[in-house]
This record gives structure tokens, C-alpha cells and sequence, in this order.
């Protein structure tokens, strides 16, 4: 007699989208990254990055569309603290593990001050079904 053994699925090769945005400089909310239609957007990582020297920035990041973080505290994702002619990053999650948006739902981006300068965002991102 033949022993059945398990079947195993074979492992997918998990490869995180990147996607660059140059920010806005006003206090206006920015969408920064739309998913693809009927899919969520899972946050790994999101680096802001100053390339010109602008003084010290805070950049509030936050799902929906909202005017700011504080609308719906609930899809905050982080604020990154931008210093003169630095970066900062969220934290970096692990597949399946960051912040998650609804169906469709937008990522925002807002500074807390205005800017002079544009500043490049990087978000590192999977998006879900």
C-alpha cells in the first residue's frame, strides 16, 4: 500500500512594490500612492528624504482623506521627523504586519509646517486582496 504524504504548496517569492513621490510643500493633505483598484495597501516601510537644506519637518502619513492625522486617529500610520538635509522612516514590518488600509483606500500624506523645498517619499508597500 502506497503512504500519502502531504502536499506542500510551493513558497512565493515575496517582492515588496516601491514607489517615489515628490511631496507637495503646503499643509494640504497629498495622496501619495492609490492601490490598485479593489485591493489594500499594506505599509512595510515609508523613508522621507530632505535632498535641500529646509530646517526640520514634520510629515504626517495616514490612510483616507482626511484634511489631517487627526481626523480618524485610527488609519494613522506614523509622522516622520524630517531634520535639515536628513531622512527618517517608519518602522519596517514584516510581510503581512504593517499598516493596512480599507479596499480602494488612498495613502495620504500632510506636513505640519509648509516647506520650501519638495522632499522625496519612498513607500515600500504589498498590496492585499
Amino acid at each position: 500500500m502506497r503512504t500519502k504524504s502531504p502536499i506542500r504548496p510551493r513558497p512565493r517569492r515575496f517582492a515588496p512594490k516601491l514607489r517615489a513621490h515628490d511631496s507637495n510643500t503646503s499643509t494640504v493633505r497629498n495622496t501619495i500612492l492609490t492601490p490598485t483598484n479593489g485591493k489594500r495597501i499594506r505599509i512595510i516601510r515609508v523613508r522621507g528624504i530632505q535632498e535641500s537644506a529646509d530646517g526640520r519637518h514634520l510629515y504626517e502619513l495616514y490612510f483616507g482623506t482626511g484634511t489631517d492625522i487627526t481626523t480618524d486617529p485610527g488609519k494613522a500610520v506614523d509622522t516622520l521627523d524630517i531634520l535639515d538635509l536628513d531622512d527618517d522612516e517608519t518602522r519596517t514590518h514584516e510581510r503581512g504586519e504593517g499598516p493596512r488600509g480599507l479596499r480602494n483606500e488612498v495613502l495620504s500624506g500632510r506636513w505640519k509646517t509648509a516647506t520650501t523645498t519638495v522632499h522625496k517619499i519612498m513607500i515600500e508597500y504589498d498590496e492585499e486582496s
